[in-house]
């Protein structure tokens, strides 16, 4: 992203509180929940974790009334995030509920922590919807490298007690790892952001089982059940029917 951003010869003059807000957004936005995530699902299933994660509409919908200008609560909202939720609960199975109302000792940590990557990921979305007057690859482009430097220390940690053995498939790994799911993503997360608001962007819980089904049925031959295709177009309807009002609107 700073290749790019210096490629292009992007020109931007930033005030010490619009870094700080900008380095909190790298913290609790990419940092703290990439890490969270990734501790959790040794311990839970990853159903469970994406059941768990996709509660981020829910709290986008009331962060957003207190702490945005212009992305309030509406009734619409609140029932097309509720069929959203419906959707999800179609695909990965009801069963799932159970394993998360269930309290054992070794995994209510795990689950507890899914849900404090959700709000950091809510809390970024709603810190970079304030921000106006700044493009959105320098926006990326900070937070990003703000995150890369807060993980320097701990890299340098792990590295010097358990030292990573690198070959072409690792380093190759990471590229796309940095490059597509980070850097492109977070260009389009901050995109979406500025244009239709971070509730509308809250959806990306819902959506993930969607992709994650199609790409299971196109590349390991996965059957898609009945119940897949109803939460699947429960999700679909969710998003369409939360923004009607907007076009309404417009």
């Amino acid at each position: 992203m700073f290749s790019y951003f210096k490629l292009k010869n992007y020109k931007i003059n930033l005030s010490i509180n619009l870094l700080i807000l900008i380095f909190i957004i790298g913290l609790v936005g990419n940092f703290i929940p990439f890490y969270l995530i990734s501790w959790s699902e040794q311990y839970i299933k990853s159903n469970t974790a994406g059941l768990l994660l996709s509660i981020a509409p829910i709290f986008t919908l009331l962060l957003s009334h207190f702490f945005t200008k212009d992305d309030k609560f509406s009734f619409r909202k609140f029932v097309s995030i509720l069929v959203g939720l419906l959707g999800v609960l179609f695909i990965i199975g009801f069963n799932t509920l159970s394993n998360v109302s269930s309290r054992q000792s070794g995994d209510f940590l795990p689950k507890l922590v899914i849900m404090i990557a959700a709000l950091g990921y809510v809390i970024s979305a709603i810190l970079a919807y304030n921000i106006k007057n700044i493009s959105t690859i320098a926006l990326t482009t900070f937070v990003t490298m703000f995150a890369a430097l807060i993980s320097i220390p701990f890299m340098i940690f792990v590295e010097y007690n358990n030292p990573s053995s690198f070959n072409f498939n690792s380093i190759s790994s990471l590229i796309y790892l940095g490059l597509f799911p980070t850097a492109i993503a977070f260009v389009l997360r901050f995109h979406i952001i500025s244009k239709a608001g971070p509730i509308f962007l809250s959806y990306v819980a819902y959506l993930i089982p969607v992709f994650a089904i199609f790409w299971g049925y196109i590349f390991l031959k996965e059957t898609i059940t009945f119940n897949t295709l109803i939460g699947v177009i429960l999700i679909l309807f969710g998003v369409f029917f939360s923004q009607q009002s907007n076009v309404q609107n417009t």
